[in-house]
């Protein structure tokens, strides 16, 4: 990505004007657009002008918005041709990662030069009677871009501490483990003082680690983990609340509480005990910091109100998360109708803006059991016997998946936060205390993914993200059984009357027939919309998914992804979600 072009910052001047009103002039665009933006961008103070210098001369001029991560305008120099529109994107988006971009309409030249660069098409609004356009960019492309990339702004070191427990795996034991790991960090006092309000979020993702009474290690956090941390904390803090948004059976976290026996943990001390069901909690608004995708969330008050939060993630495979550790576990931090928003605006970047808001003082991994394979839900149970503590969500997720033989820039949200300065992947500015990595490591076990089609539907992946591959995955899964038509065939290859294409990823090498039936995933394909079937989403979640699918199958019952009743209230919050954007 080193073309020589260095951005820096400029001004609002009558020269720019000028260049601004050539270029609507030179595409036939009314002069007025650009007088209005001109006069609404003086009033902005934190507005930024970048100059894109190359060999000492302009080659480009973009404004841009730093609050809302968004390109205000781009207008490329015209005196020699020899500086690409890519190369300039390219030093914008090493500076600033995921942007986006706002267009008028008609400025087709805008639109081309995005597009084929990697931005999409989100929604059409219109302001001061003037038609706009709202890009985002491919999530994919940035993260194809900028591999490899590390940030030029200083990363501060972190510090790590992993401790071995027993194999036997007895509270005793799990306990001292515990008290062991928090004393290489300083000890507990050095994340809580007395009498402080202390808020525990594990990951209680499901029923489904514990069946006929037996419990299945790796798919939530360890009940004797979470008591033994409530024991050591009760000298100390004043109140205990453990606080959990279950994701997949998002109605019924209390009933997930009682399933897994945290009532006998409250029976501690019930005085200074709590559970909290984060799916029903009250909710304030926080803006994000330098807002991407979403510039703001709801966050539940039991949150706002701590005065310590301690993370305490599984370490497991995610089929379309990569994994998932401690950076997604504040998925479960955020209401409903927030987890639904964050796969329609961006799964990846919507879980880095919760670590924004949401800032545990402690993280302290799960390894006492992972999961692998089919994750979060559905993978083997790993035995690890291990603990992985730290303050740093990206320092602490960059040693967790080590430790399971994934590097962590193959991780979407653990790439996407160190590109954004949360902290550091490369083990040299982790100070690991503990073991050596060797010692501990285990490869884990990754998802095999079918993207195969059927005879007459054909899957065209265009360089998709892991989300999009895994989601379509499991939905093209539920194809792959009889036919009630014709039992002696698969659903997955039941005949159409054209073919059926999908198309996933941002790059499109298969060419588009409008004469076949074509549906296009996200907001990778997103400027294909107005070409076919359209499912929205960054990655879509699977019920979106399912529902669009199964369209082409209207004679066979849809599958299910979570409880009935889940379903369809997630139809009512997507109706929720595209009326915003109207």
């Amino acid at each position: 990505m080193n073309s020589g072009i260095i951005l820096m910052e400029g001004k609002l001047t009558g020269e720019l004007f000028e260049r601004l009103k050539e270029h609507y002039q030179d595409q036939q665009i009314d002069a007025s657009y650009i007088e209005y933006q001109w006069r609404q961008w003086e009033g902005q103070p934190g507005l930024l002008v970048f100059r894109a210098v190359q060999d000492g001369q302009d080659r480009a001029w973009i404004i841009y918005n730093p609050e809302i991560s968004r390109i205000e305008d781009i207008v490329m120099g015209t005196d020699d041709g020899t500086v690409q529109s890519e190369a300039v994107m390219d030093a914008l988006i090493a500076r600033e990662n995921l942007v986006a971009a706002e267009i008028l309409a008609e400025d087709q030249d805008k639109y081309r030069i995005l597009v084929d660069y990697g931005f999409r098409p989100t929604h059409s609004f219109i302001r001061a009677g003037f038609n706009l356009v709202k890009l985002e960019m491919s999530t994919s492309v940035l993260l194809r871009k900028l591999k490899g990339y590390k940030p030029e702004s200083e990363i501060n070191p972190e510090v790590v501490a992993v401790e071995k427990v027993s194999a036997a795996g007895s509270e005793a034991e799990i306990k001292e483990g515990l008290e062991k790991l928090l004393q290489k960090l300083g000890g507990l006092e050095s994340f809580v003082s007395p009498g402080q309000r202390v808020v525990i979020k594990p990951n209680v993702v499901s029923e489904h680690g514990l069946k006929d009474g037996i419990y299945k290690g790796g798919i939530v956090t360890d009940p004797r983990l979470i008591k033994a941390l409530v024991e050591i904390l009760l000298p100390l803090a004043g109140k205990i609340l453990i606080a959990e948004g279950s994701s997949i059976n998002r109605s019924e976290t209390s009933k997930m509480f009682d399933h897994y026996g945290y009532k006998e943990i409250v029976e501690l001390n019930p005085d200074k005990i709590s559970l909290v069901d984060l799916n029903q909690d009250e909710v304030m608004e926080k803006t994000v910091p330098r807002g991407k995708r979403m510039v703001s969330r709801k966050i539940p008050v039991t949150l706002e109100a701590a005065d310590v939060i301690i993370s305490v993630p599984v370490m497991k495979i995610h089929f379309a998360a990569v994994v998932s550790l401690s950076i997604k576990n504040l998925q479960g931090a955020v209401p409903p109708l927030e987890k639904y928003m964050s796969h329609f605006y961006g799964l990846w970047q919507s879980l880095i803006n919760i670590n924004h808001l949401v800032k545990p003082a402690l993280i302290i991994i799960d390894g006492l059991c992972g999961q692998e394979g089919f994750g979060p839900i559905s993978g083997t149970p790993r035995q690890m016997d291990v603990l992985i503590a730290g303050t740093n969500p990206v320092a602490v997720d960059a040693v967790a998946t080590r430790i399971m033989g994934i590097a962590p820039e193959d991780v979407p949200t653990c790439f996407l936060a160190y590109l954004q300065g949360f902290g550091p992947l490369d083990i040299d500015n982790i100070e690991i205390i503990g073991p050596p990595l060797e010692e501990i490591s285990y490869p884990f076990q990754q998802p095999e993914l079918d993207l195969s089609g059927g005879k007459n539907i054909a899957l065209h992946n265009g360089y998709a993200c892991p989300g999009c591959r895994a989601y379509l995955h499991f939905v093209m899964s539920k194809l792959r059984k009889s036919d009630p038509i014709e039992n002696s065939r698969l659903l997955i290859d039941r005949p159409f009357p054209n073919p059926v294409n999908i198309f996933f990823g941002p790059d499109t090498e298969h060419e588009i027939n409008p004469q076949e039936t074509n549906v296009f995933m996200g907001v990778c394909q997103q400027h294909h919309a107005h070409m076919g079937i359209h499912i929205p989403g960054c990655p879509p979640h699977s019920e979106a998914l399912i529902d669009s699918i199964y369209s082409l199958f209207p004679d066979v019952e849809k599958a299910k992804y979570a409880d009935k009743s889940e379903e369809a209230r997630l139809g009512e919050m997507l109706q929720e979600i595209l009326a915003m954007h109207k």
